[in-house]
């Protein structure tokens, strides 16, 4: 597999983007979104929200590190992990949204004053497949090469 280098609006991070992963307007300034569109059908949307606390210029104050500490006790059955650089919290929660069963799993990584809360969505149906497997390993890897530029 060959990885891209995707650099955010702003250029402030970047990461490499899975091949046949393509970004598609969410809407969002702050969101990033893709999918895998070399495969024949949706395998889940992978979203990057990126914030910035504004006015940290204390090198000892590490914002994303409370942060992600807050969401490993905020969030049931979240594990706090090293991917790439960072700490992160890692867990999923299921959803209804409208008739479709989804499961959402969170990654929430970053340091000092950056955030990156990314999500992977598939339906609920899909989470035992083969694919699903893949499909997170991908967005794993996507997620721990992120580099604060």
């Amino acid at each position: 597999m060959t990885d891209n280098n995707y650099v955010s609006r702003g250029g402030w991070f970047s990461f490499r983007l899975a091949d046949g992963w393509t970004e598609y307007d969410d809407e969002d300034d702050s969101t990033h979104a893709f999918w895998n569109e070399a495969e024949a059908s949706w395998t889940g949307n992978f979203r990057i929200t990126a914030f910035q606390w504004p006015n940290v210029t204390d090198s000892d104050v590490d914002k994303a590190g409370e942060y992600i500490s807050n969401e490993v006790l905020e969030n049931t059955g979240a594990q706090k992990i090293i991917l790439g650089e960072y700490d992160c919290a890692h867990y999923k929660k299921e959803f209804q949204q409208e008739e479709d069963q989804q499961v959402v799993y969170y990654w929430v990584t970053g340091a000092q004053n950056d955030i990156f809360i990314c999500t992977f969505a598939i339906d609920k149906e899909q989470e035992a497949l083969p694919i699903n497997k893949r499909e997170l390993m991908a967005v794993q890897n996507m997620i721990a090469s992120i580099k604060i530029i």
